[in-house]
C-alpha cells in the first residue's frame, strides 16, 4: 500500500510558449497572455537537483467532485509497492512548462511521499500549445521515454476534444500499461463556474473523455475558486493588491509560486484518494483497454518528424545545430536542429498519405512567408477555428498563397510556433517554398512595437525559415518531386484567367453539347477556334502555362462546369519544357484521361499530339516517344482519338516551316493554326 505523506509548498511563476486557440470564450486578453509566453524550449528530462521546492501539503480542503478516481493508476501504485524505478511525464502547454505552476511541486511532493522509489521526470510543457500538437509531439517527447505515468494538463489551451483522445489512444497502443490521468487547470472567470457547483464546458468535454476510456481526472481549480469566494484569494493581480490574500496569478492564467502550490495541493489530494480507491493488494500489472473511439481516431494518425529525414531539400537549405546559435539555443529542447534557408523561392518536398499537415518551427524578426502547394497545384489557406483547435484549410477559391511565418510576437524576439493545414484525405505530394513576396511586417506589428524595426530595418527585411520539425497526420510515404510547380505570379495569371472564364460563363451561359476545347497556351491564344470551326458550339478554356497535373488541379474550374459531346486535350508541351519522362506525361495523361471518363462518359475525348517547335527541337525525341505512348493508349480507349498536329508541321525534307511560329519559336502564327485547322477537322463534330 502507497502512504501519501503531507507537502509543504512553493513554486515561482513561469511562462513560455504560445500559438493558437480561439477557446470557449477565453478573451483575447488572456490568449495573448499566453502567445507571449512563446519563448523557448525546456529540457525534457528534468530533475529537482538545485531547485528550492518547497513541500506542499494535500491540506484539509474536500470536495468529492475535485477528483474522479475511476480506475486509478493501478500500474503506478504497483511499481511503487516494488520498488521500482518509475518515469512520470506531464504534458501540457505553458502551465506545465513552467517550473513552478505545479509541476516541480508536485514533482517534490512524489519524491518525498514514495521516497524509496527512483524516479525519472519528463517536462513535455510546450507554452500556449493544445492537444492538437500534444498528439502530434506526444510520441518523441513523452513515448520514447517509456513512461509509466503521464499527467495530461490541456484545459486553458482550448481543450481540443478529439486532439485529447487522440493523445490517450496513442499512449494506451504504445502501452496498455502506462497510467494515465488528465489534469484540468483553469483560467480568468472560471472560478465562478465552480463557485456555482458547476464545471466549465471545455472541462465536460474532457471528462466524458476520461469517463469512456475510465481514466483518473483531477479539477485543479476548485480550492482556488473557493478561496476566492472566501475573499480570502485574488485571482489576478499584484502582491500588493492581494494585501495579505493569496494571490494566485499575474496574468490570470499563469500561476505564481502559490497558485501553483495549490494546484500541486489537489494533485497531492487526487493521489491520496485514488490510493484509497486502490487499496486491495494486486501482484500483476493491468492493462488499460482500448474501446472504440468516443469521438475519432484520426488524431491516433498525428506524428511529428526531423524533417531531413522524409523531405527533400534543394541546395539553398542546411541543417544547423541549434545549439551552436545563439538565437535558437533555446530551443535546442525541441529540436537538436533545423533547417534553415534565406533565399527566397529556397523548396523542400515529402510525400504523405493522409489529411493533415503541418510547421512546427521558430518564429523571429527576419523570418519570411511560405507558399505550399500540393499535388503540384497551390493552395489558398482558409484560415478557420473550431472546438478550440485553430488550422487552415486548403481549397483554391478563398485565403491566402502565403503561409505568413512572422507574427506581432517576432518583435525583436525568437518564438516556437506551428500551423497545420487540413487537406482532402489521399496521397498527397507536397512543396513548402519561401514566398518572394514579402510580408509588411512594419503593418503587422502596433505603433508601440516598431521602435526596433525602424532602428534595425535590415533584420526584418528577410525572408528566412528555421523549420524544426514537420507535422503530418498520416504516414510519410517516398514521392518524387513534382517538376515544374508554377510560381506565385503563374498562380495569379492563372486564378485570373479563370475568374473571367467565370464570368463570361456567368453573362453567357455555355449551351450543352458544345465541343470544349482546353490545354496550355497554344490553346489558350487559338483566337480564330470559333472562325475556324463556324457552326461549331465550340468552347475555349485554354491557360497558359499549364501542364498535365496541372489541368488535373484545375478539371473543376476548366472542365467539370460543362456538359461537352466532345473534349479536345493539348497538354505536354510545358511538361516537355521542365523535363517530364514520356513514361512520366503518360501517367498524367491516363490519369487525366480516367478522371474524364468517369465525369463526363458520353464525351468522346480527342488528345491533341504535342506539336514540334523550333525553341524545342532538343527534345524532338522525346515529343515524339511521348506522342507514340499518347497514340498507342488512346487508340486502346473507347470514345477516344489521336489527332496527330506533329507531323504536319514538318516539310517533306523533315524540316519546320519558320512561318508557322512565332518570334519565340514556340507559339503558332496563323499560318500554324490553319495546319491545326485541318486535322482537327477531321475530327470536330
Amino acid at each position: 500500500m502507497i502512504q501519501i505523506r503531507q507537502l509543504g509548498a512553493v513554486i515561482a511563476g513561469m511562462v513560455l510558449m504560445t500559438v493558437l486557440p480561439y477557446a470557449y470564450g477565453q478573451s483575447r486578453f488572456d490568449l495573448d497572455k499566453i502567445a507571449a509566453s512563446q519563448g523557448g524550449a525546456s529540457p525534457l528530462v528534468y530533475t529537482t537537483a538545485d531547485k528550492e521546492i518547497s513541500l506542499v501539503q494535500p491540506g484539509s480542503y474536500y470536495d468529492e467532485k475535485e477528483c474522479a478516481v475511476r480506475k486509478g493508476l493501478p500500474n503506478f501504485s504497483l511499481k511503487i509497492e516494488k520498488g521500482q524505478e518509475i518515469t512520470v511525464a506531464f504534458i501540457g502547454g505553458s502551465i506545465t512548462q513552467g517550473d513552478y505552476c505545479y509541476r516541480l511541486q508536485t514533482t517534490r511532493y512524489m519524491e518525498n511521499t514514495f521516497s524509496k522509489t527512483r524516479f525519472r521526470w519528463i517536462n513535455a510543457g510546450v507554452s500556449g500549445t493544445g492537444t492538437d500538437l500534444g498528439a502530434f509531439r506526444i510520441r518523441e517527447q513523452v513515448l520514447q521515454y517509456k513512461p509509466d505515468l503521464v499527467f495530461i494538463e490541456f484545459a486553458v489551451n482550448g481543450g481540443y476534444p478529439d486532439g485529447m483522445e487522440g493523445m490517450i489512444r496513442k499512449i494506451i497502443k504504445e502501452n496498455p500499461h502506462t497510467d494515465i490521468c488528465l489534469i484540468y487547470t483553469i483560467y480568468t472567470n472560471q472560478t465562478a463556474i465552480y463557485q456555482k457547483g458547476d464545471v466549465p464546458q471545455v472541462i465536460k468535454r474532457l471528462e466524458d473523455i476520461a469517463a469512456h476510456y475510465q481514466l483518473p481526472s483531477i479539477h485543479l481549480g476548485m480550492e482556488a475558486a473557493a478561496l476566492e469566494e472566501a475573499g480570502k484569494l485574488l485571482w489576478k493581480g499584484t502582491k500588493e493588491v492581494a494585501a495579505g490574500k493569496i494571490l494566485f496569478s499575474n496574468d490570470g492564467v499563469h500561476p505564481v509560486t502559490d497558485g501553483g502550490n495549490l494546484y500541486a495541493s489537489a494533485i497531492a489530494r487526487g493521489l491520496e484518494k485514488m490510493q484509497k480507491g486502490n487499496s486491495a493488494s494486486q501482484s500483476f500489472s493491468q492493462a488499460h483497454m482500448l474501446p472504440e473511439p468516443l469521438i475519432g481516431s484520426e488524431w491516433e494518425e498525428a506524428e511529428m518528424y526531423i524533417p531531413s529525414q522524409i523531405a527533400s531539400f534543394d541546395k539553398s537549405w542546411k541543417e544547423v545545430n541549434t545549439s551552436e546559435n545563439p538565437s535558437l539555443k533555446k530551443f535546442s529542447g525541441w529540436f537538436d536542429t533545423v533547417m534553415t534557408s534565406s533565399k527566397e523561392g529556397a523548396s523542400f518536398s515529402f510525400g504523405f498519405e493522409g489529411d493533415m499537415l503541418g510547421l512546427f518551427d521558430i518564429g523571429g524578426p527576419e523570418v519570411g512567408q511560405v507558399e505550399v502547394l500540393v499535388d503540384g497545384k497551390f493552395v489558398q489557406l482558409k484560415e478557420v477555428s473550431t472546438k478550440g483547435f485553430h488550422l487552415y484549410e486548403a481549397n483554391d477559391r478563398i485565403g491566402n498563397y502565403t503561409l505568413n511565418r512572422f507574427n506581432s510576437w517576432c518583435n525583436n524576439r525568437y518564438r516556437g510556433q506551428y500551423d497545420v493545414i487540413k487537406l482532402e484525405k489521399g496521397v498527397h505530394q507536397v512543396t513548402i517554398r519561401i514566398s518572394s513576396e514579402k510580408a509588411d511586417k512594419k503593418k503587422i506589428l502596433s505603433n508601440k512595437q516598431r521602435e526596433d524595426i525602424i532602428a534595425h530595418p535590415e533584420k526584418y527585411d528577410q525572408s528566412v525559415i528555421y523549420l524544426g520539425r514537420i507535422l503530418l497526420r498520416g504516414k510519410p510515404i517516398p514521392c518524387e518531386r513534382i517538376k515544374g510547380v508554377p510560381k506565385l505570379a503563374q498562380q495569379l495569371k492563372w486564378d485570373q484567367k479563370m475568374r473571367r472564364y467565370e464570368k463570361a460563363d456567368s453573362i453567357n451561359p455555355p449551351t450543352k453539347n458544345l465541343i470544349l476545347f482546353v490545354g496550355s497556351s497554344t490553346m489558350e491564344n487559338w483566337k480564330s477556334l470559333a472562325d475556324d470551326f463556324p457552326g461549331k458550339p465550340v468552347l475555349n478554356r485554354g491557360v497558359s502555362g499549364t501542364k498535365t497535373i496541372d489541368l488535373i488541379n484545375y478539371k473543376d474550374r476548366l472542365i467539370s462546369p460543362y456538359h461537352p459531346k466532345q473534349i479536345f486535350v493539348y497538354e505536354g508541351d510545358n511538361d516537355i519544357g521542365y523535363k517530364w519522362t514520356p513514361d512520366e506525361i503518360l501517367a498524367q495523361i491516363k490519369r487525366l484521361f480516367f478522371i474524364l471518363r468517369k465525369e463526363k462518359p458520353e464525351a468522346e475525348i480527342i488528345f491533341i499530339s504535342i506539336k514540334p517547335s523550333v525553341r524545342r527541337l532538343k527534345d524532338k525525341e522525346r515529343i515524339e516517344q511521348t506522342n507514340a505512348l499518347i497514340k498507342e493508349f488512346a487508340e486502346q480507349q473507347v470514345n477516344t482519338a489521336y489527332a496527330d498536329v506533329y507531323h504536319p508541321m514538318f516539310t517533306a525534307k523533315g524540316e519546320l516551316f519558320p512561318e508557322h511560329y512565332r518570334e519565340d519559336g514556340l507559339h503558332l502564327t496563323a499560318e500554324g493554326y490553319a495546319v491545326w485547322k485541318e486535322v482537327i477537322s477531321k475530327y470536330i463534330k
